[in-house]
């Protein structure tokens, strides 16, 4: 598979700123983080520039070397060709929402970077969630720390090869009810360093998900986003007879405060790596009908239910490798199958290994990395 980056151009733009107990020993791990899978054929690479003795060309090296590695697709997205958005097109700068439908609106045939600075409310939009559909080749990126969807979200269909990165949405209670929702057909998503919340002091039902996914999604990649306070948090499924063949790679998201659905996913395949959930009061992940989830070198604290098969008439399956458990705690639903339930020891119940290269991260290096990296303004100096 040829290495894919996400784009050399904006690497380089951002560098030149900056200048001014383990269940699998299959993987590897490195000290420097994040190690965003370097020995994998299916994930970008960029140069960085010859470092020098001096202190600015050492300091600037660390920089280049962070962003490499922060601007590296990791997961699903990296395969079918890659996902590198609106790299090598034009870009365009927005700061209400009348005019990111405008520019979503007159997206052509090039790849288009939307840049993405203030805050978006539906007072400002026209619409009641912004589409990218029946299109390709798109960046949604916010600049700093000043990207913020307010109450309306985006929605995918129809699209593929799409990047989102490095905004704050929340409180979306119009169109979808989802921060960000993918419909199918889909594919070549990459999702990262987003803060995306709700809030619990509401009905369970007022909001819908974070982030979600239905019909044939495939090869997406969800990764360093900060997600937190929500009832409902990550559906991938509509139904159990929504039984398109999803692929979708959850990579060092930081779970908070939450109830459900961390995800709640039918069918396909997905690799929960390196994710850290804290306080969760229902249940974080739910395989269900036949899923296949590898949750490899990820933190549960203070979880109910860490990993279960409830509510669907078919359970679905987990790999587990190298996770941390502290303060977990299992309640029995009715009308549910249990696979793992109160008292019962975590072990696997099937054996699968994305069909992708990757380093892991050992477990024990989870929560600090994640505390410091996930969610939005975290990697201004890489885009």
């Amino acid at each position: 598979m040829k290495a894919v980056s996400y784009s050399s151009l904006l690497v380089l733009s951002a560098f030149l700123a900056a200048c001014g107990g383990s269940d699998d020993p299959t993987t590897g791990s490195d000290p420097t983080y994040p190690d965003n899978g370097s020995s994998s054929s299916s994930s970008s690479s960029v140069a960085s520039s010859e470092s020098s003795s001096s202190q600015v060309s050492s300091s600037s090296s660390s920089v280049a070397s962070h962003c490499e590695q922060m601007n590296t697709v990791v997961g699903f997205a990296s395969l079918g060709g890659g996902t590198t958005g609106g790299a090598g097109g034009s870009s365009v700068t927005v700061t209400t929402g009348a005019e990111l439908a405008q520019a979503l609106a007159g997206k052509g045939a090039d790849p288009l970077t939307i840049f993405v600075d203030g805050t978006i409310n539906p007072d400002n939009s026209n619409t009641d969630k912004f589409d990218v559909k029946d299109m390709s080749d798109v960046s949604i990126i916010g600049v700093g720390d000043n990207a913020l969807l307010d109450g309306i979200g985006i929605k995918v269909s129809d699209a593929t090869n799409i990047i989102i990165r490095n905004l704050i949405i929340r409180y979306v209670d119009i169109g979808e009810k989802d921060g960000i929702s993918l419909e199918g057909p889909a594919s070549n998503i990459w999702i990262d360093h987003n803060e995306i919340y709700n809030t619990l002091d509401s009905d369970k039902d007022y909001y819908d998900e974070l982030v979600s996914g239905k019909r044939d999604v495939d090869n997406v990649t969800i990764s360093y986003n900060y997600l937190h306070d929500s009832w409902k948090t990550s559906l991938w499924g509509s139904s159990d007879e929504d039984n398109a063949h999803r692929r979708i790679t959850f990579y060092a998201n930081f779970w908070e405060n939450a109830s459900s659905r961390m995800p709640l996913f039918r069918y396909g395949e997905s690799h929960i790596l390196n994710n850290y959930y804290k306080n969760v009061s229902s249940t974080a992940i739910n395989s269900r009908m036949g899923a296949n989830i590898r949750v490899e070198g990820t933190v549960f604290e203070n979880v109910k239910n860490p990993i279960v098969s409830f509510y669907s008439s078919e359970v679905g399956y987990w790999d587990l490798a190298d996770n941390i458990y502290n303060n977990i705690s299992w309640s029995t639903p009715s009308g549910s199958d249990i696979i793992a339930g109160p008292g019962t020891d975590l072990e696997s119940t099937v054996s699968y290994t994305p069909e992708y290269e990757y380093t892991a991260m050992p477990a024990s290096d989870v929560v600090e990395h994640l505390t410091a990296y996930a969610g939005s303004g975290k990697i201004n100096d890489c885009l």
